[in-house]
């Protein structure tokens, strides 16, 4: 399961980070066939919870139908974990829901018999659920995966899950890859493409100037990062088709005297620069408030910069535009 808005982009890094096919998504859920570890996927930044799929039933016309028919076919079935304490959650659409305390206890019995287990209320120990989604014809019963803990994002930053996202969309990453961010703030996007390989990561923000804006801690002092204090419509010290890569997130909410949005002034001003210091077949990947997404891509065009691909997301509630493409020439 993951954040709401954000279905197309899991769905494609799902399948990049772990080699599988989607058999299933929805607007905050996706399910994936794959060889990697249960484990890692709760390792993934963009992931809010993630289960292993133990078994299923036909969807019934009452989820008290199909929990008892899980009961009935958990002996058929492996079941991960030890004898330690268990217990029980179940949800349909994303939402915790209760059972009869009758389809709870036989259900409670089965998988202490398979496991060896003792069912405990109040948590602790592994997590068996039972889960039902829209268009599923199916109900699962999975057991949680353990999930690392997540980093708060800094204030005004885009959430990690977000710039991970994000940054998969912009393509397979190569270790020779230069990384730009020109209205980088604190990292997020830079921080996230960290993790992918690449040769040097370049962070630009005015901020950083009079400390306004401060690096992730991650981020600075780190290798191989460098940080530059330009203005995104220059960009002095980089030179022509030197980056390979530009992933950003311009400020938002640009507007002309008439109260119309404009993708002028930042977002536009900064093309120029943008196309200079990007190769010709360079990647660029810009995330822009979903409003002036057709203005910023005619913008595009005019600069010789191709859309080759778009997502619609949200971002903190709020209707975005990922717009993916290259420099043509």
């Amino acid at each position: 399961m993951h954040a709401a808005g954000l279905g197309e982009l899991v769905a494609a890094s799902l399948t990049a980070d772990l080699n599988g096919r989607v058999l299933y998504a929805d607007d905050s859920a996706v399910m994936i066939s794959t060889k990697a570890p249960a484990e890692h996927v709760g390792r993934l930044t963009y992931v809010k919870n993630s289960f292993e799929v133990i078994g299923a039933v036909p969807r019934r016309r009452d989820l008290r139908q199909a929990v008892d028919a899980i009961s009935r076919e958990i002996g058929r079935w492996k079941l991960p974990g030890g004898r330690g304490p268990y217990r029980l959650m179940f949800s349909q659409d994303g939402q915790l829901v209760g059972v009869p305390g009758d389809v709870r206890s036989r259900l409670t019995t089965a998988i202490g018999r398979a496991t060896g287990g003792r069912f405990t209320p109040r948590g602790g120990g592994e997590e068996y659920w039972t889960i039902t989604r829209r268009d599923l014809e199916q109900v699962l019963f999975c057991r949680r995966t353990p999930r690392r803990q997540r980093r708060q994002p800094a204030k005004g930053s885009l959430a990690p899950d977000v710039a991970e996202v994000v940054v998969h969309a912009a393509g397979r990453p190569r270790a020779s890859d230069v990384i730009l961010d020109p209205f980088a703030g604190s990292g997020a996007l830079i921080a996230a493409r960290a993790q992918q390989p690449h040769r040097q990561l370049i962070c630009s923000d005015q901020g950083y100037r009079d400390g306004t804006v401060r690096l992730l801690p991650e981020l600075a002092g780190r290798d191989g990062v460098r940080k530059l204090t330009e203005d995104a419509r220059a960009l002095d010290s980089v030179s022509d088709d030197s980056v390979d890569v530009v992933i950003t997130d311009p400020p938002w909410g640009e507007y002309d005297e008439s109260g119309t949005p404009a993708a002028g002034s930042v977002i536009v001003d900064a093309l120029a620069a943008i196309r200079r210091v990007l190769r010709p077949g360079g990647t660029l990947a810009m995330l822009v408030a979903r409003r002036l997404a057709d203005d910023v891509e005619k913008h595009w065009v005019q600069h010789e910069l191709r859309v080759d691909r778009s997502y619609q997301l949200l971002v903190n509630g709020h209707p975005a535009t990922l717009l993916v493409g290259r420099r043509d020439s």
